[in-house]
Formats: C-alpha cells, sequence, structure tokens
C-alpha cells in the first residue's frame, strides 16, 4: 500500500469510526535520524532532524492530543500542527 493509500484509508477510517466515539490519528513523525534517512546526514543539522527518542517522544505527546476534534486530521509531530490535504 503506497503512502497516499494509508492516508487515505486512515481519513476514511475516522468517518467511519466519527458516530462511534472512536477517533483516529493520522501522525507525521518528523525528520528523524535513522538508517532510513542516513543518506541525509549532510543535512540533519540544517534540517532539524531529531535522534529517534525526541522522535517517539513527540509522536507519543501527539498521541495524547487525539480526540474527535482531531479524528482524520493529519498531524506534523514536530510541531503539533494540521498538515493540509
Amino acid at each position: 500500500m503506497s503512502k497516499a493509500a494509508a492516508n487515505m484509508m486512515s481519513v476514511l477510517l475516522s468517518q467511519e469510526f466519527k458516530d462511534k466515539n472512536i477517533a483516529v490519528g493520522i501522525l507525521h513523525p518528523g525528520f528523524n535520524k535513522t538508517g532510513m534517512t542516513a543518506k541525509y546526514s549532510a543535512i540533519w543539522e540544517i534540517e532539524g532532524a531529531v535522534d529517534p527518542s525526541v522522535g517517539a517522544k513527540r509522536v507519543f505527546h501527539e498521541i495524547g492530543k487525539i480526540n474527535m476534534d482531531t479524528t482524520g486530521k493529519f498531524i506534523n509531530c514536530e510541531d503539533g500542527l494540521e498538515i493540509p490535504w
């Protein structure tokens, strides 16, 4: 499944569960220093990449804020703001 398809599935899931009062969070973890982003290591500091432990704390923080007002919204864990579709 592509990332776009996964995002759309999450939006549809949030709509499906809204009447059951179940919130669905869609989170962008931000730029983290991992093996997957190692090819960008030259710009990690310039672009604000963080250690995985910091990225994980950001994700957990945003998970704690998921509610029916945020269900189906794409949230950036770097700043807590909604990323428009």
